[in-house]
Formats: structure tokens, sequence, C-alpha cells
């Protein structure tokens, strides 16, 4: 005979195993944000110029469109994290610079600074389009 307690219980693992499995499903699809990327000429302590852009990683690949249409697309290449190769086959490297503000991707011949917040840029867009 099962008491109301136990039946409760059963149902309450259910619904958290089915919670659990519509989250670890998304897992599978790409997580895609907004953001802004800096572009920073090999050698230079300033950015060249700044782009709305979007970010995207899906199993560990990334790509980065930029508001031009330049993207970027890096596949992970070994067991180690952070490293990668872009689309011409050169090394691309992760890095933490930016801490939860970013990613930094440091590629052959320039470095895409990512931040998570595009806000700044979307201002500098807007007020350049007011009268």
């Amino acid at each position: 005979m099962k008491t109301v307690n136990s039946v409760f219980k059963g149902k309450v693992r259910w619904e958290v195993l089915g919670l659990l499995s519509v989250l670890l499903n998304g897992v599978a699809y790409a997580d895609e944000t907004p953001a802004r990327c800096d572009i920073y000429i090999k050698g230079s302590e300033q950015p060249a110029i700044s782009f709305p852009c979007t970010f995207s990683q899906r199993r560990g690949h990334v790509t980065i469109t930029r508001s031009d249409e330049v993207t970027y697309s890096f596949i992970p290449i070994g067991d180690t994290p952070g490293n990668y190769e872009d689309q011409k086959g050169n090394a691309v490297y992760r890095q933490r610079g930016l801490g939860v503000d970013g990613v930094i991707f440091k590629l052959k011949n320039e470095s895409v600074y990512i931040y998570w917040d595009a806000t700044s840029l979307e201002q500098k867009t807007n007020e350049k389009k007011e009268p």
C-alpha cells in the first residue's frame, strides 16, 4: 500500500528528471549571444575597430560573426582546452584576459576581444545615427 507521501515523492522525482532531461537536451543546440568584438592588429595596444557581433559555440566549435559579415570559425584541436584552428588551418588560442567580461581569441595576425556586454557599442552606434 502506497502512502500519499511516497506517491508525492515519486511524482516530484519524475518531474525533476523531466526538467533535467529538457535542460540537458538544450546542451546539444548552439549557444548564441550578442556581443561586442574589438579587433586588435598583432602588436597593437589599441583596437583598430569595434563591431557588434554574435558569438556562438556548439560542441567546442566557435563561430564569431561580425556586423560587417566577416565570420570567424574555430575548430577545437587536440585535448588541450583553448586550442583551435581557423578556416585557413592557422592556430588560434583562447585566452581569459577579460575575466567574466569576455574572452580573447589570438589569431595569426590579429586578436578578437569579445565582450559579453555590447551596450556601450550600441549606445555609440545610436548616438552616431541621431541628428
